[in-house]
């Protein structure tokens, strides 16, 4: 089975050791130097975690992971060197042990099952085990909450979800002040499923309620039946 990938946001210096060598031991790693070219990357790479050391970038980070979660769906691990506000998944504060950075990249991962348990909707196949989302018989591998999320909108197909019910089902909260994380893992599920993510064909935004998948060609329209001629009245 395919390492999971981890991209790490670093910058290599003397006095700071680098983990990318402890997590090659488990993962398929990427490093780069800034929350931009993070994001960038993270497009065609599809992370299962992004590391944020902002230990090694001698800054709080805490732009940087706002960034990132703003524009892309994987979960986030900060390293710091004091506690502070940040919007990552894990924080973890100083000091940092690649043994404690594994423990928790390990909580973000899901194991991966090794059934063959599926989803088919429409053109859509997935994998719920190995949170692989297969579309025109490309795979794509899913993050944990990306994989939760289109598995409520294929079990629920053609039913409008309402936004505050997919933040409970995915993100076990009812509180909207703050809806970006949804409306960037649902951009992220547009650019896998749709030919055109800009005009969706499959996954529609209903106006002040939430999002629709649709998966069956729209019904054709019935014309109006007439009466035979010399039975009406």
């Amino acid at each position: 089975m395919e390492k999971p990938h981890i991209l790490l946001v670093e910058r290599r210096r003397s006095a700071h050791k680098s983990f990318a060598e402890a997590l090659k031991k488990r993962f398929q790693v990427a490093s780069v130097i800034s929350g931009k070219q993070a994001v960038a990357l993270a497009a065609s790479l599809h992370p299962a975690v992004i590391v944020v050391d902002s230990i090694s970038l001698k800054s709080p980070g805490d732009r940087i992971v706002r960034l990132i979660k703003d524009e892309q769906p994987a979960p986030v691990v900060h390293l710091a060197e004091k506690a502070g506000h940040s919007a990552a998944d894990t924080f973890l504060e100083a000091p940092v042990t690649p043994r404690k950075l594994i423990s928790a990249l390990d909580r973000l991962i899901a194991p991966a099952s090794q059934s063959q348990a599926g989803l088919v909707v429409g053109p859509f196949h997935m994998d719920t085990g190995r949170r692989v989302l297969v579309v025109d018989g490309k795979e794509t591998q899913l993050t944990p909450k990306l994989a939760l999320l289109v598995e409520v909108f294929l079990r629920n197909p053609g039913e409008t979800l309402a936004r505050k019910q997919l933040m409970e089902q995915v993100w076990q909260t009812d509180y909207m002040g703050d809806t970006r994380t949804l409306d960037v893992h649902i951009r992220w599920i547009r650019r896998v499923i749709e030919a055109d993510p800009a005009h969706p064909r499959y996954l529609k935004t209903v106006r002040g309620t939430g999002y629709r998948l649709e998966v069956g060609p729209p019904a054709p329209a019935t014309p109006p039946t007439k009466p035979p001629k010399g039975l009406s009245g």
